[in-house]
């Protein structure tokens, strides 16, 4: 019996002692902060020249800490997962100094505060709760001077994308930027869009979703248009370039979300959405644009919108090239469709009040395959 009692207690401090290590590896080293609700956290000092809020990720690498354990020594932010063993990670999602083992998701605004020459900064992390979606406008970071509000930067997440570029699962949001005088800014918009392939013109093209609301309706009805290919985005127009070398094998960054600015209604200029009366029904369409269509022309698809009490639907009607003529006295627009000099057909459409409607089609055509050289002229009225 008493040679084990001492055993229990040895076998006893052993397993505590395995528990306690256990659980302080995965335990925050919240010690190093104040409790949670307070302002502000621990001092910080940026070791180097540069403190980064472009990356992706939400990890600050903790390069050293002084011996005085007053300060927290910061290299720049970056991914926790790429070169280098840092001693520890501030993890800005959750406002804790921790071990390196992931994160969890946030609900709520940290601050951390640092020093950079010699002056006091504050590194506010924005707070989401759930899953953040792809069109989601807001910064995830906001850096600046704490005395000066104006000097702020605003910090947005970065999508890498890389080749083969039609295995992207990488989404870039985006919005438009408000303007008084565009119908668009009547609108809500949000947008997702995922880049597919190198386009035509030095786009980026692909696959995009796009959802908006009335401003002033408080039900908040949302109406969805998606598109499946050859969507681009105008302020990405040259970007990425690399990615047209067959030899490149990096990545190419790109800030989500990105801000479009709204444009006129001068359609001969590429626009992924425009919103206006296009059909003189005193109505406002949704307009949009993708490139690479026919004879290398941008077009364009309009989307008539059905708002009744409980929902709002965005209904496509016809679509055009984006060199069509549009005569406003006779409210008609006139596109064709060209495959070579003999194949062609040509479509006007005028406004009955309602919308488009379909009034002459004029196709081009071979007369027979005896006589290749030889063109037949097909007209048809409709009433």
């Amino acid at each position: 019996m008493k040679k084990i009692f001492p055993t229990a207690l040895i076998l006893i401090f052993a397993l505590t002692v395995i528990y306690l290590i256990s659980t302080m590896y995965q335990k925050p080293l919240s010690s190093m902060f104040v409790k949670e609700g307070d302002y502000w956290h621990k001092r910080f000092i940026l070791a180097g020249d540069s403190f980064s809020c472009e990356n992706n990720d939400s990890f600050i690498e903790v390069k050293y800490l002084d011996d005085s354990f007053e300060d927290i020594v910061l290299n720049e932010w970056r991914d926790h997962k790429k070169e280098g063993s840092p001693l520890f990670t501030v993890n800005s999602k959750t406002g804790v100094l921790q071990q390196l083992r992931g994160g969890s998701g946030i609900c709520w605004h940290r601050a951390f505060v640092f020093l950079k020459d010699d002056k006091e900064m504050s590194f506010s992390e924005i707070g989401k709760c759930g899953k953040s979606y792809d069109f989601d406008s807001s910064p995830i970071a906001v850096i600046g001077p704490i005395d000066s509000e104006g000097e702020s930067k605003e910090c947005y997440k970065y999508i890498r994308i890389k080749k083969p570029l039609e295995n992207n699962d990488q989404s870039i949001g985006f919005d438009f930027l408000y303007d008084r005088e565009n119908s668009i800014s009547n609108y809500n918009f949000i947008g997702s869009f995922k880049p597919l392939m190198v386009g035509g013109q030095s786009y980026l093209s692909g696959s995009a979703r796009m959802s908006f609301k009335i401003k002033d309706d408080y039900y908040y009805k949302w109406a969805t248009i998606k598109i499946e290919e050859n969507f681009a985005i105008s302020n990405l127009k040259e970007k990425c370039a690399e990615l047209y070398n067959d030899n490149f094998q990096g990545e190419c960054k790109i800030q989500s979300p990105i801000w479009v600015k709204p444009v006129d209604n001068d359609l001969t200029k590429y626009a992924p959405a425009r919103v206006f009366d296009i059909d003189f029904d005193g109505n406002d369409e949704i307009i949009i644009g993708t490139i690479d269509g026919n004879r290398g022309w941008h077009e364009y698809q309009i989307y008539e919108l059905e708002n009744t009490e409980k929902t709002l639907k965005a209904v496509p009607t016809i679509s055009f090239r984006g060199d069509a003529e549009i005569n406003k006295e006779l409210k008609t627009l006139t596109t064709r469709n060209d495959s070579n000099v003999c194949a062609s057909t040509v479509t006007t459409y005028q406004s009955d009040g309602t919308g488009f409607k379909i009034i002459k089609k004029v196709e081009n055509d071979y007369f027979d395959e005896d006589h290749p050289n030889e063109c037949i002229v097909k007209v048809e009225i409709f009433n």
